[in-house]
């Protein structure tokens, strides 16, 4: 099989951007923000304070988890232009169905699975409408240019283009264990599928990378150099 090798973040992988900043993060601050920050966030007294629709943790849950919400569906969706709609998305449905919860220890990977489907729905519906886009360039989040080469985002915009192709589960399986990182039991858990079905996954996703990549020029450098991708025997 062909496996990921380090990731794209140094050379310039998609941040979530702050400008456009959506109804929800309007709600985190203000008198109480300082009140919220003080608490001790016991996973258990949260969980039952959301279930109760206690403000102070509605206001606690996204202070601290929004941050990595945006950041997971920005590795799994690239440049999105419903960034902020899709963030939203996420709180709303989390809000809704906190009594599902079971384990308020896993509050932060209950809300990346409730990511990942919001991502799996915006994928499926690009390929309807095109409803998803790629930012123009001079609307797209500024890089340092000392870790973002032009070269860098051009690789960027490419390897997400690439990605296009991919079915939505094969895409999110890939995207969160080379691009965010996360271990393979991780990835299972968020995507809610046993280990056995994200190794198969993730196997199909880094074979058709390797054949669609090697066909760009612009990712030509990530096949020559082996630090990004390199060929395994599986």
């Amino acid at each position: 099989m062909y496996c990921a090798f380090g990731h794209y973040s140094a050379a310039g992988t998609p941040q979530p951007s702050m400008a456009g900043t959506s109804k929800l993060v309007r709600v985190v601050g203000g008198k109480e923000q300082a009140s919220v920050q003080a608490r001790a966030l016991d996973p258990g007294e949260l969980v039952r304070a959301l279930a109760a629709a206690e403000p102070w943790a509605e206001r606690a849950l996204l202070q601290a988890e929004m941050p990595h919400v945006e950041r997971l569906l920005t590795r799994m969706l690239g440049f999105c232009a419903e960034l902020d709609d899709l963030t939203q998305e996420v709180f709303i449905r989390a809000f809704a169905r906190i009594t599902e919860l079971r384990e308020p220890e896993s509050l932060r990977a209950w809300l990346s699975s409730i990511a990942v489907f919001v991502a799996r729905e915006a994928i499926r519906r690009k390929r309807r409408r095109r409803w998803l886009v790629f930012l123009p360039a001079e609307t797209r989040p500024e890089q340092p240019a000392a870790a973002a080469s032009f070269e860098a985002r051009a690789a960027l915009r490419v390897f997400y283009e690439v990605l296009d192709g991919f079915s939505a589960d094969e895409r999110i399986a890939f995207t969160l264990r080379f691009v965010e990182g996360l271990e393979l039991t991780e990835v299972a858990d968020v995507c809610q599928v046993s280990l056995a079905t994200i190794k198969r996954r993730l196997k199909r996703a880094s074979d058709e990378f390797y054949l669609r990549g090697r066909a760009r020029a612009e990712l030509v450098e990530w096949f020559e150099e082996g630090s990004r991708w390199r060929r395994i025997e599986s």
